[in-house]
């Protein structure tokens, strides 16, 4: 295939050069037969035909050589994708660390489709451009050498003008890029961490933060569009100068008798085809270098093999294990940190069907133990063993079939409930054995309750249910696995009391007849292991049952004191043991939600060419990207109905309209400079073929014709630098306006904007990205063409008309093949990039599933899994690019034949007109000329109808959000009282709240009520979704009540202006949001902008934080860049750094989210100091949510919250009295000797 392609493209390239032979040999025997007063019909006619016979050749050629490339290069690609990502999913972890999932993502979507692009039909192009380069050059030296030469003699000049405004265009582009990129970062910053902003009212930072890149952005933009103005507009001049100079030779050549007319008709045009073709093979080049560049890495990838290789057939599998670990001297370091030890010399024994708990501070070595299990890393000195012998002398696929895992972050896949249990085993599992394990696992009744029950799809990661929920599948899925060893790694860590203790149970009944290890640290769901091991630093330093190392009172005990809850004073209780799923109720209609909204798309989707997807059963996952890709179109369907928001556009670009004038004015003159090439070059081509005499005058005949040249090639330069420049300058102009417009909106709207999953986080900071930019081309790009295409046809047709109306209408009937090829390929080339693109992106999204959550793919030994879905979903891109190979190349084809079509029907209608004395040769050649450079430009005309629609879309959907109105507007006028006269009391009255994303989940129903004196320290607790954290929420006016009043103090807080009502609060949230500034910066973001703040104000509050220590440890101290999302630091620094953040705001009322549930003991003992620090201090009223009670048992007031309203209340000995839920919860997380 690919040499048949190779030999077209070969012969496409040499035929074109050589079908001017023909256009000579015209001529000449038009000349001769003029003068011999013979029949120039007869005598022409002959090559009249050569040319038709010419285009049907070069049309058949072009057409072969583009199909075959497309279709090579699809099914190279395809087939190295698919090797690219069964080599991603086999290797070891090892790699996986230094790789970094976004970049190995980004390869497999963009760089194959690189690769694919550089071996298509971009490859064929560069073979055609050479043969073309090669047979030009040679024809016009061998048939007049000295004209060539002379020719060549400004060629170094245009690729001296090219290379350098082409490296400048770059550097400036780069600049841009850039400064884009970082502007985009700081959105998404606000994006990620909105919560933050609104409640520290940053908005009004982050937007001058915003708009100073955007600045930047703007100034090198305009730089870029300066260079590259001059570029195009110096080649121009350099082109048309050439043509000058070259005629003014030619014409001196043949009026000296050297050479014959035709033949300098010859040599220009194979030199100028030869200059045309080197100028296409740059372009063509740089997409061969970065699909080689591309290739180089991915190859690397796919021949490398790990040295942990779950591909290996070695390695012994025997038929039964006991379950017998032993740790022997291990010792570990990460690959990825070599200098920090993680195990020093860890020796442990663990007898089969043992519980074994692993506790200890983070850092400390619990979860490098199991991935040392697992064996996704091999120790760097001991062994590991199983059964007595080293884990590396098993099979790795068998080892890790052995072993079951439940993790922190349980990991579900976009698929249907059943199809995630079953990814815990390879063979078919009977359905009854599913529904057992579920029940096992204490989620069986809340699946049953579900719209779909086991069919439901869980969205993507697994979105559509609870923390809770997902932990309980995760544990049925290892229980269907039924492994001989069971991995628990903080299974339970980030959940509710309620959700802890229906998973706690299903774990217990799993780790029954089995090896079992648990890392866990709350200390309340180990203390029935048989032994528990206590690791610090990396060493093993106690080991012993729960009561033997109370007994011991050393680290163990110190942790259990942590974490205890004092209940001596409380008469004994007994447990109240409320049945499963209190939280099941609140998902369970949003998917029923989700259900119904995907049933149109269900019925479209069966409906639709994709449907052969489907038929696979494992497939489900393709269909919910299907689904969405489906979505996508129906947006793009309504948007369609829409017209475009042009003149919208136009008014808002009103400072600029004087710069879109002049590049107005720049258009109309670049437009006509083609047709007038036209028509001046067909009267030097007659003068000197039929006025065989030199001009008598300088400004005479071919002189004058010369001299005409240089006046185009100077209008040539100032039109098109005008045209790109003007509109350049004015484009980035109204990005930079229209770009910080947006964002501030952005920034204004409520929360529930943020909450709808049509506005995550990608999408937004894409349409920031992406609208702007479209929007601009709408008026920058588009007008520039429209006013070139506008003049070009009148300038054209004028030229045409005038020197024969009747040959020009013979012609035009040609000129719709003429502009609808160049429009077909263009177009086609355009929508099928876009299409296939997209469409690779969204089978990139299926792999990028796997090697997101490589590490649960690999312990569920699923790769081979992955890797089958993965080419199911390259079959829709796989079908588009054969398509496109198929039809775009009709076009191809037909362009690259059409101009010869048109020769022979011009060339005969004009001989014909010639002989019935109705037309002379400067006229039919004029015409012909003239039409087939008009039509061409025209034909360009599709590629600007696909920016517009582009643009089109961008606009509707840009617009949409700056007219957005939000319901809680944080720039209306309200009371702004002043922080000294705020005391703090704070009450909810008769609170009925749903959440905008999901109106039909009822959170508060009308009976939610509580009150909080000021100056007092409010916690509230209850289980996962019954509404603790809604209250922050209401207060902090995120949200509004539905019905009901939130008030601080005695006003509503809907009376306040937003900004004011959040100075007098701070929060302090589970996941604290630090920006990527230095550890100053984010401290001091905690005051109003207005206010100043001293260096002493920040390190105080830093002091109360418990803070302060640390950052003046820290080489940079207070100037230490926390990097993105805070990455730098641990989770404990990160916390204490938001407290201090909000302590130095002096709020009057404190809110505290969780703000210690994620962390590990040693961290919380040192954030929870900081928090009882400032509870002491006093003066404020805090509002707490805690799961862990051990936290919040000092507070003046407990609100327990369930089902909607608070069920009890008083202080932490009141409600132990009471005996009811609070007691119950407590009991529950006791941690005394049994």
């Amino acid at each position: 295939m690919i040499s048949i392609a190779f030999i077209c493209s070969i012969m496409l390239g040499a035929v074109q050069p050589l079908s001017i032979a023909v256009l000579g040999a015209f001529l000449k025997k038009l000349q001769v037969a003029a003068e011999n007063n013979e029949n120039i019909l007869d005598a022409t006619v002959g090559q009249i035909l050569i040319f038709a016979y010419l285009g049907a050749f070069i049309t058949f050629a072009a057409y072969t050589a583009n199909t075959l490339w497309v279709i090579s290069g699809e099914n190279q690609a395809r087939r190295i994708r698919q090797l690219y990502v069964h080599a991603i999913i086999r290797q070891d972890m090892a790699w996986f660390d230094k790789a970094g999932e976004g970049s190995l993502n980004t390869r497999l979507t963009v760089d194959t489709q690189m690769i694919q692009e550089g071996i298509s039909e971009k490859f064929g192009l560069y073979v055609t451009s050479i043969a073309q380069c090669f047979v030009g050059f040679c024809a016009s030296f061998a048939i007049g050498w000295r004209l060539a030469i002379v020719m060549l003699a400004p060629m170094p000049l245009i690729v001296g003008v090219s290379i350098i405004s082409g490296s400048l265009t770059t550097k400036y582009t780069l600049k841009t890029q850039n400064s884009y990129a970082e502007a985009g970062s700081i959105a998404e910053q606000v994006f990620s961490g909105v919560r933050t902003v609104y409640s520290y009212s940053l908005q009004g930072r982050f937007s001058d933060l915003y708009n100073l890149k955007l600045d930047k952005a703007m100034q090198t933009g305009i730089k870029r569009g300066f260079v590259s103005s001059i570029g195009l507009g110096s080649s121009m001049f350099i082109l048309f100068a050439t043509y000058s100079l070259s005629f003014w030779y030619g014409a001196k050549l043949v009026f000296d008798g050297v050479i014959g007319a035709a033949f300098v008709l010859m040599v220009f045009f194979c030199m100028i085809m030869g200059a045309m073709s080197i100028t296409q093979i740059p372009p063509s080049l740089a997409v061969i270098s970065a699909a080689r560049g591309a290739a180089f890495k991915i190859f690397m990838t796919i021949e490398r093999v790990p040295d942990i290789d779950s591909d290996s057939t070695e390695g012994s599998k025997p038929h039964k294990v006991i379950g017998n670990l032993e740790f022997r001297n291990v010792q570990f370091t990460y690959p990825t940190r070599p200098d920090v030890p993680i195990l020093k010399s860890l020796n442990l024994k663990i007898r089969s069907g043992q519980t074994v708990a692993f506790v200890g501070p983070s850092g400390s070595g619990k979860s490098t133990s199991i991935q040392l299990i697992q064996r996704f890393y091999d120790p760097l000195g001991g062994q590991v063993f199983l059964d007595g012998q080293d884990l590396k002398s098993y099979n790795v696929a068998w080892l890790r079939s052995q072993i079951g895992v439940v993790s922190q972050e349980p990991v579900l896949f976009n698929m249907s409930i059943f199809q995630n249990l079953l990814m815990g085993y390879s063979r078919e599992v009977p359905k009854e054995e599913v529904i057992d394990a579920c029940k096992q696992a204490n989620c069986h009744s809340f699946i049953s309750e579900l719209p779909q029950g086991y069919n439901t799809l869980v969205g993507e990661h697994g979105g559509m249910l609870s923390g809770g929920q997902k932990q309980r599948i995760a544990i049925a899925r290892a229980i269907i696995k039924n492994p001989s060893i069971l991995l628990l790694d903080e299974a339970t860590s980030a959940l509710d009391t309620q959700s802890e203790r229906l998973v706690q149970k299903a774990l217990d009944a799993a780790s029954a007849n089995r090896t079992t290890i648990i890392i866990a640290h709350r200390l309340s769901t180990i203390c029935n292991a048989d032994l528990i091991v206590v690791m610090q630093h990396g060493d093993l330093i106690e080991q012993g049952t729960h009561n033997q190392l109370l007994s011991l009172g050393g680290v163990y005990s110190e942790l259990v004191a942590k974490q205890q809850i004092e209940t001596s004073r409380a008469e004994d209780a007994v447990e109240d043991d409320d049945k499963d799923d209190i939280i099941v109720h609140s998902n369970i209609s949003e998917l029923n939600n989700e259900y119904h909204s995907n049933k149109d798309i269900d019925v479209q989707f069966k409906r639709s060419q994709s449907m052969r997807l489907s038929k696979f059963n494992t497939a489900t996952s393709v269909d919910a990207f299907e689904m969405k890709r489906l979505k996508e179109k129906g947006i793009k369907e309504a948007s369609k109905q829409q017209s475009a928001p042009v003149s919208r556009v136009i008014r808002m670009m009103r400072p600029e309209w004087h710069l879109m004038a002049a590049g107005v004015c720049g258009s109309a003159i670049a437009g006509a400079v083609f047709p007038c090439f036209a028509l001046v070059f067909s009267f030097t081509i007659s003068a000197i073929t039929f006025h065989g005499k030199e001009a008598s005058s300088p400004f005479q005949g071919t002189n004058l014709y010369s001299f005409i040249f240089l006046v185009i090639g100077i209008a040539a330069f100032f039109g098109f630098a005008a045209q790109t420049f003007f509109f350049e300058l004015s484009g980035e102009r109204f990005t930079k306006r229209f770009r910080g417009e947006i964002f501030q909106t952005l920034m204004r709207q409520d929360i529930g904007f943020y909450d709808s999953p049509d506005n995550s986080l990608g999408t937004l900071t894409s349409k920031l990205a992406i609208d702007a930019k479209n929007v601009n081309e709408m008026v920058t790009k588009s007008w520039g063409d429209i006013t070139q295409i506008i003049t070009t046809g009148i300038t054209g047709f004028a030229i045409a008309f005038s020197q024969s109306w009747l040959l020009t209408l013979v012609v035009l009937c040609i000129t719709p093949f003429i502009m609808g090829s160049t429009a077909y390929e263009a177009r086609i080339n355009r929508g099928f990039e876009d299409k296939s693109k997209k469409a690779n992106e969204q089978s990139g999204e299926v792999a990028g599933e796997a090697i997101k959550e490589i590490r649960t793919v690999v312990a569920l030994n699923k790769q081979a899994y992955f890797e089958d879905k993965y080419y199911k979903a390259t079959e829709y891109p796989h079908t588009l690019a054969r398509r496109k190979a198929w039809t775009s190349s009709i076009g191809f084809g037909l362009q690259q034949g059409i101009v010869l079509f048109t020769y022979a029907v011009a060339f005969y209608t004009g001989i014909r007109l010639m002989s019935e004395g109705k037309i002379d040769f400067t006229n039919m050649f004029g015409t012909t000329m003239t039409i087939i450079t008009t039509a061409q430009v025209i034909g360009r005309a599709s590629v600007f109808t696909s920016i517009f629609a582009k643009a089109k879309y961008s606009a509707i959907a840009a617009f949409e959000i700056i007219d957005r109105v939000p319901s809680i507007d944080p720039e209306l006028e309200g009371i702004e009282p002043h922080s000294s006269q705020i005391s703090g009391d704070i009450a909810f009255e008769n609170i009925t709240f749903r959440y905008p994303a999901r109106p039909d989940i009822s959170i508060f129903n009308g009976d939610f009520n509580f009150t909080g004196k000021a100056g007092h320290t409010i916690a509230l607790v209850g289980p996962s979704g019954c509404g603790k954290s809604t209250t922050i929420g209401m207060l902090q006016r995120w949200y509004d009540p539905i019905s009901g009043t939130v008030r601080l103090d005695e006003s509503n807080v809907n009376k306040y202006s937003v900004g004011n009502l959040r100075s007098h609060m701070a929060l302090v949230g589970q996941e604290p949001v630090l920006f990527d500034m230095t550890i100053g910066e984010n401290i001091r973001f905690g005051v109003d902008s207005n206010k100043s703040v001293t260096q002493d104000m920040v390190e105080d509050a830093c002091r109360a934080a418990n803070i302060h220590k640390f950052i003046i440890s820290l080489p940079l101290g207070y100037d230490t860049r926390v990097g993105d999302k805070g990455s730098q630091l641990s989770g404990g620094q990160k916390q204490r750094i938001s407290i201090a953040r909000a302590l130095i705001r002096k709020p009057r009322v404190l809110l505290l989210d969780e703000a210690t549930s994620a962390l590990d003991s040693e961290s919380e003992k040192l954030v929870q100091t900081a928090i009882d620090n400032i509870l002491e201090e006093g003066g404020r009223t805090t509002i707490t949510i805690a799961h862990r009670l051990s936290t919040i048992q000092r507070a003046d007031l407990i609100c327990v919250i369930k089902g909607g309203r608070v069920v009890e209340q008083g202080t932490h000995w009141e409600l132990l009295k009471l005996n009811g839920v609070y007691n119950s919860l407590v009991r529950q997380q006791s941690l005394n000797a049994n």
